[in-house]
């Protein structure tokens, strides 16, 4: 049964609002893909708060035309969904993405975009997964904030650390000096000459 032209206007409306209240998003062919893979990949996407949609192509470049974005119209040709990130931890989408495309050969990225920039369809998975989550963000701080800490920890250290091996070194040098003295007070004299 045809759609009617309300129904096509009220979806063309949906996409759009999504498309509008996305961060980022990825297109993806899943050509062969059977119904298991398809819940398996729907359920690795909730897991990573990523919506997951197969779209009518038609209605999609409706919904994307006029928009910043508009030339990502283009990915949409053959069997396609689209993957919505609504927050912006990129990364989670494109990790997500990453495994799914590593376990399933037959779901392939067509393109995408990331803050209102389209990527291109060979590069769209790869820059994806390239972003950092917000932990790994979180842990890059801890690090340039943590940089300097230890830096000084070290240079207060130092001269501590030197004193010390100053006086290990005086210390085996009495040593040495010591055991040189007996060996010459226990040392036979030399015979006159």
């Amino acid at each position: 049964m045809p759609m009617t032209r309300e129904t096509k206007e009220s979806m063309v409306a949906d996409l759009a609002e999504r498309v509008g209240r996305a961060k980022a998003a990825l297109v993806f062919d899943f050509t062969g893909l059977n119904v298991a893979a398809a819940t398996e990949i729907r359920r690795a996407f909730r897991a990573a708060e990523v919506e997951y949609k197969v779209v009518k192509n038609t209605l999609m470049k409706r919904a994307l035309a006029g928009s910043a974005i508009e030339s990502l119209g283009r990915a949409f040709e053959g069997t396609t969904a689209i993957a919505f990130k609504y927050d912006e931890e990129f990364g989670k989408l494109g990790k997500a993405a990453k495994e799914l495309a590593k376990k399933f050969d037959k779901l392939k990225a067509k393109g995408g975009f990331v803050a209102g920039d389209v990527l291109a369809q060979d590069r769209a998975l790869e820059v994806m997964a390239s972003l950092p989550t917000k932990d790994e963000v979180r842990a890059q701080i801890l690090g340039v904030i943590n940089a300097p800490a230890q830096k000084l920890l070290a240079q207060l250290n130092a001269p501590a650390s030197n004193l010390i091996g100053v006086l290990q070194a005086k210390n085996e040098g009495s040593r040495e000096d010591a055991l040189r003295d007996k060996d010459k007070e226990g040392a036979p004299a030399a015979p006159p000459a």
